[in-house]
């Protein structure tokens, strides 16, 4: 589909989810695409949206174009856009696939890649993007952190590339979006203007030390408020230890993942009251091998208005108005 598309000059939407896996994999689907004669059309979710949202789904069909690839943001049921030739790649569990679409997923391949190196496996076959492989290398780091070893099998088409330097790139770039400000096309942006990790970790030049510097910026943002909340005291009721605070920070994942180890082998539900107005948005996570998504559909709570129990079985959360999200603690056993 993308190289004949591509044969015709074609107008490709490329809407990637907003972390360094989906913005990495965006930026390579982007490069690709230029290089096999296509234009493509960059579309990032809004804060508190996905391409499954109805706002989103609405933009997208305001464009024209003649295809769109999905990246990164879970796959659901149902047409994304009506009529568009479509492409899905993701990793999240997939209890529901789109219709009329190409779909691509790692979910049930183990070990799981993630969509950045998906992405990258797939491009190989159509495009040359060997000297891209950085971006499909900060995409698994910012998933799977830097010693998994699908980062050392990467090591040969990114050679000279440090480790340190990938490390800060995926910070940064992950700070856009956790930002109050929400900045998700900056990052996209310095990811498509830099040659390697070194630009973002160390930019020379002009234009991406300013956009750098915005990015730092949003990490000094994120730090505090991280820094605020770290030591509020957890709840505990059976096996769920509950942390609650209100930000406009992206921040409830990172506290979730700070505690969980911490509280092994809890469960730890982290509520941020103050992401999203009229939503409390959550995070869990735990250093057990307790299925998360698993455990949220056994609450048996039926149908639960907003986002709620999508993603990783190791790593979940969600959005819902707060009455829901008050059944949902009552049902763990908070009173």
């Amino acid at each position: 589909m993308l190289v004949v598309l591509a044969s015709q000059g074609g107008r490709v939407i490329v809407a990637p989810d907003k972390d360094a896996d989906g913005l990495g994999s965006g930026a390579l689907m982007i490069r690709a695409l230029e290089r096999l004669g296509a234009v493509p059309i960059s579309a990032l979710p809004g804060k508190g949206e996905h391409v499954h949202t109805p706002t989103m789904q609405a933009r997208l069909c305001e464009i024209g174009a003649d295809g769109l690839v999905v990246l990164d943001m879970g796959s659901r049921a149902g047409p994304i856009v009506e009529g568009l030739p479509t492409i899905v790649i993701d990793h999240h569990d997939a209890r529901e696939t789109p219709d009329a679409a190409i779909y691509v997923s790692s979910a049930e391949s183990e070990p799981v890649a993630p969509t950045g190196l998906l992405t990258f496996l797939l491009l190989q076959s159509i495009a040359n993007v060997d000297d891209l492989a950085w971006l499909a290398l900060l995409a698994t780091v910012g998933d799977l952190g830097a010693d998994h070893p699908f980062s050392d099998e990467l090591a040969p088409l990114t050679p000279g590339v440090r480790k340190t330097h990938v490390a800060k790139a995926v910070s940064l770039i992950n700070a856009a979006r956790r930002s109050a400000s929400y900045q998700p096309e900056l990052a996209l942006r310095v990811l498509l203007a830099a040659e390697g990790p070194q630009d973002i970790a160390r930019p020379t030049k002009a234009d991406l030390q300013c956009a750098v510097a915005e990015l730092e910026a949003c990490r000094a943002e994120v730090n505090a408020e991280v820094d605020r909340v770290a030591r509020l005291p957890p709840k505990i009721a059976k096996n769920v230890a509950l942390i609650r605070f209100s930000s406009g920070a992206q921040i409830h994942p990172l506290i979730a993942t700070r505690w969980a180890t911490r509280l092994a082998p809890k469960i730890v539900l982290v509520a941020n009251d103050g992401y999203l107005p009229g939503r409390v948005n959550f995070a869990m996570r735990s250093a057990s091998q307790t299925d998360l998504l698993a455990y949220l559909r056994g609450l048996g709570l039926g149908d639960v208005e907003g986002e709620f129990a999508n993603g990783h079985s190791r790593a979940t959360g969600g959005s819902v108005p707060p009455r829901e999200f008050e059944r949902v603690l009552a049902a763990m056993g908070f009173a």
